[in-house]
């Protein structure tokens, strides 16, 4: 029987940084995050309205985390239609490294609201409100795609 999006956000919202402790024998956060974006993923009829807040909720909550690179969490973002509404929401709310990567994935794809997109990695760029890491990758995005100019 399968469960519902309430339960998996339950298992979601149960992950903390130490599942993902490197250095921790114990931790096991990748394989449970792995199963439950695998979970997400092979819903019928599911509602990217609903899955999105709640994968990027996960993703500023966990920001100093090593959820991968990009991980399961951005690739089943990005295999939901019409998430890009909610990444700017997240992106107002609290931009981590994953969200500002994803940023600029979207800006590599050169769309039509570029300048909304550059707006938020120079934004995540001089929060300083916001840990280093962040401000970092979003700086980094940043001047490569200003070098890049794509349009």
């Amino acid at each position: 029987m399968s469960r519902s999006v309430d339960q998996v956000q339950r298992d979601l919202d149960s992950l903390t940084a130490a599942d993902f402790d490197e250095w921790s024998e114990s931790a096991d956060g990748w394989e449970r995050l792995d199963r439950l974006c695998a979970e997400l993923r092979e819903m019928p009829g599911v509602d990217p309205d609903i899955v999105a807040p709640i994968l990027l909720t996960f993703l500023e909550r966990l920001d100093q985390a090593d959820l991968g690179s990009p991980g399961p969490v951005v690739h089943l973002l990005e295999a939901l239609s019409g998430y890009e509404k909610h990444l700017q929401q997240s992106l107002q709310r609290r931009p981590t490294p994953l969200t500002v990567w994803m940023a600029n994935r979207i800006l590599n794809a050169s769309p039509p609201d570029r300048e909304v997109w550059l707006d938020f990695l120079r934004a995540a760029a001089s929060n300083t409100q916001l840990p280093e890491a962040t401000r970092e990758e979003a700086r980094g995005f940043l001047a490569f795609q200003e070098r890049t100019g794509r349009h």
